[in-house]
């Protein structure tokens, strides 16, 4: 198929998603012009454009990471302007909701792929095994997009709770096949057997950052069992993505004269996502929560490399992005990986493993030779360290709304946020409804099931 009818295709897909149907109730006309071809299938996972390399921004803007001015909420859109206060009623009218349609159309894409792959008949093994691995980098794709949506649209897994609403899952490209919720086990379930089936067939290391491999599918699954709290897979997996690759920028040797200190591509860049855009991305008044910047000290270089100075006292920017320009990276990273990995050791009680882990981290981090001791750390003050470092080392990538998600379970890391900064009474407390966004109106009118 040539390239130019590929492209009316995804024009008329995006079309159909953005119109006046719900997307999971209408269905492009696929019949106009089917993607057939590896090149094909290949174009569509590779469509960083139409968000395939996007994730949501939802929990970002909820979470205690950032503190957003009035004036800046004023140019915000309801959506996001609810969430920032954890209200119940945050959309418009007939509103299809950006993190909802957005990661439903990742994963629409995605089975457009696996269907076709279905009805590919490869002429060679070289197109067999080319087929194998689009079929996996597609289900990668797909499980990434359910839960993003878990994470958004249901209430946070409790390994102790064998009922928990889920959310719907889609097996298929047919829009306008039923989509009830399912048990949100039942929806953990799908989404690691995607990321396990045939992960062999993916390559070790992508041949673009913005592809899957079998790295990133590794620091997914670790990434997915720590947020359910399964530490003893989220141990292994973590493990395993850090034996093909644990490397580290060492912060001692960046470039801190540079306005992006790092490159979009850099080497502890696993798979890369940003998060999706808005008024907020880089508007001069959302500045990281004062809190949240008191945790660093003077000898720890991530102040310096992710932070600059506002011109409004006792007020920083985000300065260092993962992403290496403008918008707010939330891929996967070796960073990450690396304190899923002494997390999970420090709660399997392999504390000498999480002060190695967090040894060789900080090292990289702290002027030469200035890290901190972290003798006679161990038990519950090893494990608070750890937690510690995700929230400075993490920041603004999304991962604070999964770790609030998981740690309120546990009363003892319980966390309340206010919006005290704002001058509002606004309280979100552990646990509470505000870390469940209500489905977009769009789907509540044309899906009586919910």
């Amino acid at each position: 198929m040539k390239n130019n009818q590929l492209y009316t295709w995804l024009w008329l897909s995006m079309f159909f998603f953005t119109g006046c149907e719900s997307f999971l109730d209408q269905k492009p006309d696929q019949t106009l012009v089917i993607p057939q071809t590896l090149d094909d299938f290949q174009a569509l996972l590779d469509a960083e454009p139409r968000s395939m390399n996007s994730t949501s921004k939802m929990g970002f803007i909820a979470s205690d990471e950032a503190v957003f001015s009035n004036a800046l909420l004023n140019l915000m859109t309801l959506e996001e302007r609810g969430a920032y206060f954890w209200e119940k009623d945050i959309y418009a009218p007939d509103d299809a909701g950006v993190d909802w349609s957005f990661s439903y159309r990742k994963i629409f894409y995605a089975n457009v792929v696996l269907e076709g792959i279905r009805d590919f008949s490869p002429q060679s093994v070289e197109e067999e095994k080319r087929a194998r691995e689009l079929e996996a980098a597609a289900k990668f794709y797909r499980a990434m997009g359910h839960f993003s949506v878990a994470q958004q649209f249901a209430h946070a897994y409790n390994p102790n709770q064998s009922k928990q609403e889920g959310i719907p899952i889609r097996k298929d490209a047919d829009i306008n096949a039923s989509s009830p919720k399912v048990n949100l086990k039942e929806v953990y379930v799908f989404i690691l057997e995607d990321l396990t089936d045939d992960i062999e067939a993916l390559p070790l290391f992508p041949e673009i950052a913005t592809r899957p491999s079998r790295w990133a599918a590794e620091a997914l699954l670790s990434r997915i069992y720590l947020s359910i709290q399964d530490y003893e897979k989220a141990f292994e997996h973590s493990g395993k993505a850090l034996k093909i690759k644990s490397k580290l920028l060492d912060y001692n040797d960046l470039d801190k004269s540079l306005r992006y200190k790092f490159a979009r591509f850099h080497e502890e860049v696993i798979h890369y996502d940003k998060m999706y855009s808005g008024r907020f991305t880089i508007h001069n008044q959302l500045w990281v929560n004062p809190e949240l910047y008191k945790l660093y000290d003077s000898l720890d270089l991530r102040k310096t490399v992710f932070f600059s100075t506002s011109p409004i006292k006792n007020r920083f920017y985000l300065a260092g992005k993962y992403t290496g320009d403008a918008n707010l990276f939330t891929g996967l990273a070796t960073d990450e990986v690396l304190l899923d990995h002494a997390e999970s050791a420090v709660r399997l009680g392999y504390d000498q493993i999480a002060v190695e882990d967090l040894t060789y981290l900080l090292a990289k981090r702290y002027l030469n030779g200035n890290i901190a001791s972290l003798e006679g750390l161990s038990g519950d003050s090893l494990l608070r360290k750890v937690l510690e470092e995700r929230r400075k080392e993490l920041v603004f990538r999304g991962i604070r709304w999964l770790d609030l998600r998981r740690l309120n379970q546990n009363m003892e890391f319980g966390v309340t946020i206010d919006r005290g900064e704002n001058n509002s009474e606004a309280v979100l407390l552990p646990n509470s409804e505000g870390y469940v966004f209500p489905i977009p109106p769009r789907e509540l009118n044309l899906n009586e099931q919910f």
